[in-house]
């Protein structure tokens, strides 16, 4: 019997959404909406898939694994190449930074009802998380997670906006939380839902790759704002002397060509990230507005999707199927560590309007909620 190492044994798999296709053969539906997986509703710029599209004609030749990528974010962030690593998506980068700096012994500190990759990161490599408790209004409590990083931790890691709440570290809190850390803690700032936030907080909404801090890994991705979520494309902005053993640490030629010129392509697209970002505030505002409406919990997310808790497993479940079988396909958060919640991802206006009636209607039919 072939076995794999033992702390393998304490990872479970991340479980993806449902897909549109499983839910139609399923339930026999033909219009069925995906509000699963925080994805771009209005799909990638078609600039980047034009620009991708010929890139194909190279595929029998080796890209560059990524540099002419770093280039364009160098001069996007104005930051030196040296401090910019690519990877397939910012979850990959998660891993990677886990097999490179989480030191024997130490462990990895985060909070309850954060995002699930971290804490298969973290076992992948035999390590162990800290939780700290998260606070009443779905947000992190920094003074908890300083205190438990304060002995024998390697990295803290911060999804900010986080999901699945949506709920944000402000600049005070973050800047705080930066000057109290030990300077040989990792912290690891996870901003995959930068675009949004930024655009929906911009007083207090921190730009972690401008702090100043040396132990800063800023993390970013394509596949939200961006809209290229299937071609896996994701980078991390640090100090030099942190990126570099990330380089140590990288597959050679990753990521693959298509997605790196994708990816170029799509930075020079602003306008259509300005249109994702404003068709997101409408959505995320009406849409919270009515789940509360309703009497539903809602997080105050800054990110592109809103998160009910319905105050039971029960309800939970309840919601999630009734949902479904209207064609929504939305997420239920048990294995994210929150079992009574629910995240809806925000999608066009059509789709904002769609679930907002759905949910009405289960309103007042009593649904068990």
């Amino acid at each position: 019997m072939i076995l794999p190492v033992p702390h393998l044994h304490s990872v479970r798999p991340y479980a993806p959404g449902r897909s549109v296709e499983s839910v139609q053969a399923e339930l026999g539906l033909l219009d069925v909406v995906k509000l699963a997986s925080n994805e771009n509703p209005l799909g990638p710029s078609q600039h980047a898939v034009a620009v991708a599209s010929s890139y194909l004609a190279h595929a029998h030749v080796y890209n560059d694994g990524g540099m002419a990528l770093r280039q364009r974010l160098a001069l996007h962030h104005d930051v030196d190449p040296s401090q910019i690593i690519v990877g397939n998506g910012s979850d990959a980068l998660i891993h990677q930074v886990m097999r490179t700096f989480l030191q024997p012994g130490h462990h990895a500190v985060s909070s309850e009802g954060g995002f699930v990759s971290f804490q298969i990161a973290v076992a992948g490599v035999g390590g162990s998380a800290v939780l700290t408790p998260m606070r009443a209004d779905y947000r992190f409590d920094v003074e908890a997670i300083a205190q438990a990083a304060a002995d024998r931790c390697s990295i803290v890691y911060i999804p900010n906006p986080n999901n699945p709440t949506g709920t944000y570290l402000t600049t005070n809190e973050l800047t705080w939380l930066l000057d109290t850390l030990p300077p040989n803690v990792l912290v690891v700032v996870d901003e995959a839902y930068h675009e949004y936030a930024s655009y929906l907080r911009p007083d207090d909404y921190p730009n972690s790759i401008a702090f100043e801090h040396p132990n800063v890994l800023t993390l970013r991705t394509f596949s939200k704002a961006y809209g290229l979520a299937a071609l896996r494309i994701g980078y991390a902005v640090g100090a030099t002397n942190v990126v570099q053993w990330l380089e140590r640490t990288k597959l050679p030629f990753d990521p693959n060509g298509v997605a790196c010129a994708a990816a170029q392509a799509a930075l020079d697209d602003v306008v259509h990230v300005a249109t994702t970002v404003q068709t997101n505030a409408r959505a995320l505002a009406f849409l919270t507005k009515h789940v509360q409406d309703l009497g539903f919990i809602a997080s105050d997310s800054v990110a592109n999707f809103v998160m009910i808790d319905t105050d039971s497993v029960e309800a939970a479940t309840a919601l999630h199927s009734q949902l479904l079988h209207q064609g929504i396909i939305t997420r239920p958060l048990l294995g994210f560590g929150l079992p009574t919640c629910l995240r809806i991802s925000t999608g066009t206006d059509a789709d904002t309007e769609r679930v907002a009636a759905a949910l009405s209607v289960l309103s007042h039919q009593r649904v068990s909620l």
